[in-house]
């Protein structure tokens, strides 16, 4: 019988995977011209994508510091200039979500630390809270995405003359 701390991470853990594998599926579907697609008033799907990539690093940095890792350094990004790009910059960026999470191994008192709320800036977070708020995020990005994919209006914005205010 698996106790509840090891069904949670691991719940978590394929949570967390099938989120990103919903994410890299709509990736698949994006077209060099629909890089840089995007609805009215909304981003394209390049800035999207640099938005969960950032959020990935920060998701990170706060796992490593609740489970008491050194976090990974804060690097400045650029922002992803293909999908395919931008694809390795979130394998990269998991990459650094799961060693941080990996902290867990190697602490005496996993269970404790894994449901413990920590301030991180404002808020109250536990390891699990931003296992939960990683998988929503990359789910709810991948909507986004195959919105702006699916939007017959969607386009490289640019604004007519007549609409710019001098």
């Amino acid at each position: 019988m698996t106790c509840p701390y090891h069904a949670d991470l691991t719940a978590s853990q394929e949570a967390i995977r099938l989120g990103r594998d919903e994410l890299l599926g709509v990736m698949d579907s994006i077209g060099r011209a629909d890089f840089e697609r995007a609805r009215k008033g909304g981003w394209p799907i390049r800035k999207v994508l640099e938005h969960v990539i950032h959020s990935e690093q920060l998701y990170a940095q706060a796992t490593a510091y609740l489970c008491g890792a050194e976090a990974p350094s804060r690097s400045e990004i650029s922002p992803p200039a293909s999908a395919s790009e931008a694809r390795t910059m979130l394998l990269d960026s998991r990459k650094a979500l799961l060693k941080a999470l990996g902290a867990l191994e190697m602490d005496p008192k996993a269970y404790e630390t894994f449901y413990e709320l920590k301030k991180v800036g404002h808020e109250e977070y536990s390891v699990l809270s931003v296992l939960e708020n990683v998988a929503s995020h990359d789910r709810e990005h991948a909507a986004q995405i195959q919105a702006i994919i699916e939007d017959k209006t969607a386009g490289v914005l640019t604004p007519k003359p007549e609409d710019l205010i001098n």
